[in-house]
């Protein structure tokens, strides 16, 4: 693995640990066992991380919506939606520090963009799936409600993605992500036929 590749990883898991606020690109080189400048060669400081964890998040989530897509074309079940809503909220855990700490999009304009790339994505890929379903009658709901459930599934997940760490739930990370991507469907199940 490059040394790019591991402070990213590095750095992602410190700060769903720890949090990003209080670390600083010199902690995530301590935490690696690498000098300072070390890390500054390869990134110029925790904004720079930050926006790249940030564009790797994003094509994950593009890469998953992608297949979604693709599966609703071939199957639109719901059990193929769940699945994938499933993905998604794992998606979510792995990159928890920008859902636990949305102001980082306020102070960082590449955070930002990413963040608005993967809300409209979702949104928009949700929806596309959730017309496939319609059309399949696999759920019945007309597009204004295809449309809000698409907005409710989307701010599920990342609201999910806070809330496993806020329920103090010891349980393993799988679990947790299961029973909350069950309550993010609640709202679609209701309208399954």
């Amino acid at each position: 693995m490059k040394t790019r590749d591991r402070i990213l990883e590095a750095a992602r898991e410190l700060f769903n640990t720890e949090g990003v606020g209080a670390l600083s690109a010199v902690d995530v080189a301590s935490a690696m066992g690498i000098s300072a400048g070390h890390l500054y060669y390869h990134f110029k400081g925790k904004p720079q991380i930050l926006a790249e964890l940030m564009e790797v998040h994003a094509a994950e989530v593009e890469l998953i919506l992608q297949a979604m897509r693709d599966a609703c074309r071939k199957d639109a079940s719901f059990e193929m939606l769940w699945t994938h809503v499933h993905i998604l909220v794992e998606e979510a855990w792995d990159a928890r520090f920008f859902y636990r700490e949305p102001a980082l999009a306020l102070e960082n304009a590449a955070v930002a963009g990413a963040a608005r790339r993967i809300i409209a994505a979702q949104q928009s890929a949700l929806a596309d799936c959730l017309a496939a379903l319609s059309d399949a009658g696999a759920i019945k709901a007309g597009p204004e409600v295809r449309d809000g459930l698409a907005g409710q599934l989307a701010t599920g997940i990342a609201f999910h993605a806070i809330t496993l760490d806020l329920q103090g739930d010891t349980g393993p990370p799988r679990e947790r992500v299961a029973r909350a991507a069950a309550q993010v469907m609640l709202p679609a199940a209701a309208l399954a036929s």
